[in-house]
């Protein structure tokens, strides 16, 4: 009698969803260590104020990979203990992964945790001949092939389980009393019941260690690993979330502020309540782009030599050689219409997974949290990862609050676009445009359930 009963109860599930039964999601994961490439010394990245090279290492920098699967379709996430890497290398490491591993280049996402003390990918100290050039190989290298070998290797079913806090460690670094988003979410990964990986998604810049500080790290994030480590079991890393206007409250200072903050992070998570996600078997994957204005509609060469003599004489908080920069952004730019076309338009790349329900956004460059908090608000029935920094950075996305204050903001809104290398500064039009790119990205995620 059982055995009619399912026959018939399989009966019906093949005429609801085409088969007896669904299969789950299989994942596999893996980490590969970078730290070592570094040494005898590196121009580590972020801090103009910085000279010389790396002299230590506090906290070990790795790669870290999960590939996911429902069986007809693959989706690769990387997050590396990186500053950052340029779009077009971000492509040209996609495009070998592509290649070697068969998988589609649109399926791989790699983000990097944005920490300031890992060393530079990009500038002179990478090419040939500089302190970074055999370390940016080498990393490279090991990126691909440990991407390639968990694309490759053996799945495994997985459940699902996320959870929410909230942290004090991080504040506005632009305006006192700005907006700030303080909410942590933990996405983990468990096999029979045992943590394989989790995932920490976090606004907050791992610049613990500033510029006097010349050690190797992870930052922060690498201090809370270390201790979630300890504490759940398997590995730990970090998706760094809309972090564009986000420091560790109290500002960069040296390695031991990076041990206080990563240690009250990971305090803040020790008693997180995970929520367990149903079991769906639900891979989706959703690729987007928009492309972003600038404050005039059409960059001319002309364009470009005017405001760079109108910033020539301009301070910046950032680096005192500003005047010298603005110039070497203005041949670079020159340069680049010698050769073709300008855009006259920033386009931004943006992607929504949904794992079994959970939503997972990424985005290139380095989005304000008030993007971030906007998307969790708006699909308030949905838990929501957040990460900036993936397949390219390419500028900050100040929030329309951001333009309407300027005081404060001043270097993010009207002079970084002279050491990312971008055409023009972005149009005060641009978070309306981007907000609604991500909004529909997370929209259209949703409707393909």
């Amino acid at each position: 009698m059982r055995k009619v009963f399912h026959i018939a109860a399989c009966l019906f599930a093949v005429l609801l969803a085409g088969g007896c039964s669904q299969a789950g999601l299989t994942m596999n994961y893996s980490a590969a260590d970078i730290s070592a490439y570094a040494e005898p010394g590196t121009v580590l990245a972020g801090f103009a104020a910085r000279n010389g090279l790396s002299d230590g290492m506090h906290e070990p920098i790795a790669s870290h990979c999960l590939v996911l699967s429902d069986g007809t379709q693959k989706v690769c996430v990387i997050s590396n203990d990186l500053m950052e890497i340029s779009p077009f290398l971000s492509d040209s490491v996609r495009t070998e992964i592509a290649a070697r591993s068969g998988l589609d280049k649109e399926n791989i996402l790699m983000a990097c945790i944005h920490t300031h003390s890992t060393p530079r990918l990009g500038g002179r100290s990478a090419q040939p001949g500089g302190s970074n050039h055999a370390f940016k190989k080498a990393c490279l290298t090991t990126i691909v092939d440990n991407a390639v070998a968990t694309i490759g290797g053996t799945f495994k079913p997985f459940t699902l389980e996320t959870g929410k806090a909230r942290t004090a460690i991080n504040y506005n670094r632009c305006e006192p009393g700005g907006p700030v988003d303080r909410d942590v979410y933990v996405a983990r990964f468990l096999q029979k019941g045992k943590p394989v990986v989790s995932i920490v998604n976090l606004a907050c810049h791992p610049v613990c260690m500033g510029p006097k500080s010349y050690l190797l790290s992870s930052d922060y994030p690498g201090v809370t690993a270390r201790f979630l480590r300890e504490a759940w079991g398997g590995d730990v890393f970090q998706l760094t979330g809309a972090a564009g206007n986000m420091d560790p409250d109290g500002g960069p200072k040296m390695v031991d502020y990076a041990e206080s903050c990563g240690k009250a992070l990971a305090d803040s998570l020790r008693g997180i309540r995970f929520t367990r996600a149903p079991k769906k078997g639900l891979l989706r994957l959703v690729n987007n782009t928009v492309d972003l204005p600038y404050q005039i509609e059409t960059v001319t060469p002309e364009a470009v030599r005017h405001h760079a003599d109108s910033l020539a004489g301009t301070g910046s908080k950032v680096s005192a050689s500003f005047a010298e920069d603005v110039r070497g952004w203005e041949a670079e730019i020159l340069a680049r219409f010698e050769e073709g076309e300008v855009p006259s338009k920033l386009r931004y790349h943006l992607h929504g997974l949904d794992v079994d329900g959970i939503l997972f956004f990424f985005s290139d460059g380095e989005p304000f949290c008030e993007y971030q908090m906007e998307a969790r608000a708006a699909f308030p029935d949905r838990t929501v990862f957040f990460s900036g920094y993936t397949n390219g950075q390419n500028s900050y996305l100040p929030s329309e609050h951001a333009y309407a204050v300027r005081k404060g903001y001043e270097y993010e809104i009207e002079q970084m676009h002279v050491y990312i290398k971008a055409p023009y500064p972005l149009s005060d039009k641009m978070p309306a445009t981007y907000r609604q790119g991500v909004l529909e990205t997370l929209k259209e995620t949703i409707e393909q359930e």
